[in-house]
C-alpha cells in the first residue's frame, strides 16, 4: 500500500513538471513571437519635412508675406482644380514674394529635396533677380545673403549660386518657357563648409548636368544662422510677372519632393 502511494505522489510530480515546462515554453514562445514582431515592424520615416500647398492656408505655410510696390499673394484653382498660389507683381513693383516654410528650418548637415511646380507669365526677355531664393537670415552680417537663386536674364532661365564674398556664378540655365507648367526640385547638403555642402537640380523630372560636367557641385549652402525658401517674383520693376506656383514640398527623400 505503501509502495502505491509513493508511485502516485511520482507520477503527480512528474504531470506537474511537464505542465510547467509546457507553460514556459508557451509563454517563451510568446515572448519570441513579440519581440519578432516588433523589430521587424517596418519603421516609419517622416520623409516630407513641409508640405506648402495652398490648400493647407498662408498661415501655415508662409512666415512672413514681402511686397514692395502693390503686389498680392492670393490662391486660385488651376485647371485640374488644385488650389495654386498666385503671386502677382505689377510694373514698376520691384517683389511680392511668400517667405516659407511655416514651422522648419534645416540644419547644418541635412540632405534635403526642395520641390515645386511653377508657370510664369511674363515677358521672355524680362531680367529678374528671383523666382526662388534660398535666402540667408538675419540679412545684416550675412556672406552670400542668398546662397541659391532662380532668376531669369535675356531669355533664359538661370540657377545661381552665390559665394561667401557674394559672387555669383551660374551652375546652369535653359531657354525659359512661359505659360506652361514647369517642375523643379533641388537636392542640397546643408553646410556652411564649401567642400562639405553640395546641390543636385532636376527640371521637369531629368537630373541635370551642371556647369561643371558633373550632376553635383560642392558649394556653401548655408549662411548666418540660417536659410529659408522663398517663392514670387523679385525684381523685373518693368513689366508685370504673375507667378503660379503649387506642390512645394520639403522632404528627406527625390520621390516625396517631387509629387
Amino acid at each position: 500500500m505503501k509502495k502505491t502511494k509513493l508511485i502516485a505522489v511520482a507520477l503527480i510530480c512528474v504531470y506537474a513538471f511537464l505542465l510547467s515546462c509546457k507553460k514556459e515554453t508557451s509563454v517563451n514562445t510568446s515572448k519570441k513571437e513579440l519581440s519578432s514582431s516588433t523589430f521587424n515592424a517596418p519603421v516609419q520615416i517622416m520623409s516630407v519635412l513641409f508640405n506648402g500647398d495652398a490648400a493647407n492656408g498662408s498661415a501655415n505655410v508662409w512666415k512672413d508675406i514681402n511686397i514692395e510696390g502693390a503686389g498680392t499673394v492670393t490662391t486660385v484653382n488651376d485647371e485640374t482644380g488644385t488650389l495654386t498660389w498666385k503671386f502677382l507683381k505689377p510694373a514698376d513693383s520691384h517683389r511680392t514674394e511668400g517667405h516659407g516654410a511655416k514651422n522648419y528650418e534645416a540644419a547644418d548637415g541635412d540632405v534635403i529635396y526642395i520641390g515645386w511646380t511653377s508657370k510664369i507669365y511674363m515677358p521672355v526677355a524680362l531680367k529678374t533677380e528671383a523666382l526662388f531664393q534660398w535666402k540667408s537670415y538675419p540679412t545684416a552680417g550675412s556672406l552670400q545673403n542668398h546662397p541659391l537663386m532662380l532668376r531669369t536674364k535675356s531669355g533664359n532661365l538661370e540657377l545661381q549660386h552665390f559665394d561667401d564674398n557674394h559672387v555669383a556664378t551660374v551652375p546652369w540655365s535653359t531657354p525659359l518657357s512661359v505659360s506652361t507648367w514647369l517642375k523643379f526640385v533641388i537636392c542640397m547638403k546643408v553646410s556652411r563648409n564649401p567642400s562639405v555642402g553640395y546641390i543636385e537640380f532636376w527640371y521637369n523630372g531629368v537630373k541635370q548636368t551642371l556647369s561643371n560636367g558633373s550632376q553635383r557641385l560642392y558649394c556653401r549652402t548655408l549662411d548666418v544662422d540660417y536659410c529659408d525658401p522663398k517663392w514670387g517674383v523679385y525684381g523685373g520693376d518693368a513689366s508685370q510677372v504673375t507667378h503660379f506656383v503649387k506642390k512645394i514640398r520639403i522632404a528627406s527623400t527625390y520621390a516625396d519632393a517631387a509629387q
